[in-house]
């Protein structure tokens, strides 16, 4: 079974650009491996801008994507971001906010 996430980094807009995540999306993996390689406002934003993730790649942090990869959703809102998460089956939801990341179990 999958354990799936959203993963999220919050614009100077104050919106969020979302992309789902569909396995190892637990915090000892995803967590880990967002805050190992993606822990800056371009490398979040640069993971999140090629949309939809299959997995990410615990050692060198590179995405792999579905051949068929939808593009980041856009939301207005964390209580929109929660609901869209929770509408993808995710578990876990991962924000890239202000120079760190956060995770919210849902």
């Amino acid at each position: 079974m999958s354990t799936r996430a959203m993963i999220a980094v919050r614009r100077k807009d104050s919106f969020y650009d979302a992309a789902y995540l569909h396995f190892d999306g637990y915090p000892e993996h995803t967590g880990e491996t967002l805050m190992q390689h993606h822990n800056t406002q371009t490398a979040a934003e640069t993971l999140i801008a090629g949309g939809e993730l299959r997995c990410l790649d615990r050692k060198t942090g590179t995405p792999e994507r579905f051949a068929n990869t939808r593009p980041p959703a856009i939301l207005p809102t964390h209580d929109s971001l929660i609901e869209f998460a929770k509408n993808c089956g995710a578990q876990y939801v991962y924000v890239f906010d202000d120079g760190a990341w956060s995770c919210k179990e849902l």
